[in-house]
């Protein structure tokens, strides 16, 4: 488990790293596991996925490249659970006041090769605005071992500054962060091309 506050350094040199927090192992071994076969079996019903410009959904992958899909079937109630009982931690790790969850929004993420997705925050601002918004981001990065792709590290960007930390996409492992904060999917390579073979991410918003 590591928790990380924002860096000593000079603010005017690096600006500044908002805090974040990573857990290996975060479920049961066999509950991710199966997560991941879930993800595998069901290569179908993935579609591009989408972001959001001027309040309108849209596909552009430019910016984003990657396949998703919007419900974890079986396994949606149990993840809820295990991001609600995380709230409380990260609340205080990032000096979040303490809010009554309205919504937990969630979505499965497979990253093949070539996939991407350019600096960005996960709240909703200016036209984006919505009446719930997101605070708290964590995501659940799912492979299979050995792992068969290279990059895709989430990479999270100081304000006002050049500073960055990337935190590698291990097998079980969650890393969480306000919604707020700048980040990016790096871009990966993934030479077999099989699906199977691809960088599945849990995607989890925890709305006000």
């Amino acid at each position: 488990m590591t928790s990380a506050l924002p860096t000593a350094e000079p603010p005017a040199a690096s600006g500044l790293l908002l805090p974040y927090h990573t857990q290996a192992d975060w479920l049961p071994p066999d509950l991710a596991d199966a997560l991941l076969d879930h993800a595998i079996a069901n290569e179908a019903r993935f579609q591009p996925g989408s972001i959001m410009q001027s309040g309108r959904l849209t596909v552009d992958e430019t910016i984003r490249q990657v396949s998703v899909l919007e419900h974890l079937g079986p396994f949606q109630e149990r993840v809820t659970e295990a991001a609600l009982a995380a709230k409380p931690l990260l609340e205080t790790l990032f000096g979040i006041p303490a809010f009554t969850a309205s919504r937990v929004e969630i979505e499965l993420a497979a990253h093949g090769d070539g996939a991407h997705f350019q600096q960005h925050i996960d709240t909703f601002v200016v036209v984006n605005k919505r009446p719930n918004p997101r605070i708290l981001t964590l995501v659940l990065y799912l492979h299979r071992r050995p792992r068969r792709f290279a990059g895709g590290a989430l990479r999270l960007h100081a304000l006002g500054g050049a500073a960055i930390r990337d935190i590698a996409p291990d097998h079980n492992l969650l890393a969480a962060f306000p919604s707020f904060a700048p980040h990016s999917v790096q871009r990966l390579t993934c030479p077999g091309g099989a699906f199977a073979d691809r960088r599945f991410a849990v995607n989890i918003w925890i709305h006000r």
